[in-house]
């Protein structure tokens, strides 16, 4: 990790622009009277599971599950379920 030590009037000054840099990966030491008085460092973001979230949209998806013996387009009859709706269609014949 590259770091930056810098006068405690340029970090008030460059305030916006250091903190980009933090951001990009970069330490900063901030000195006053040639003497380091603060640091920053970038903040790690962990990457974990919401467990509540997961849970409510495992418990929300249960309402759109179905059987495939429950699907009235796999059943026997199927096309009785259908009906005849594409009877009257006129089917053009590729060239």
């Amino acid at each position: 990790m590259n770091t930056i030590r810098v006068s405690a009037t340029h970090a008030r000054n460059n305030f916006f622009e250091l903190l980009d840099q933090v951001a990009a990966g970069r330490s900063l030491i901030i000195e006053k009277d040639k003497m380091a008085i603060a640091q920053l460092i970038p903040h790690v973001i962990e990457k974990r599971k919401n467990k509540g979230l997961l849970k409510a949209l495992d418990k929300a998806a249960k309402g759109f599950r179905y059987s495939t013996k429950d699907n009235p387009l796999r059943r026997s009859g199927a096309k009785n379920f259908l009906g005849n709706w594409d009877k009257d269609l006129v089917r053009i014949k590729d060239k």
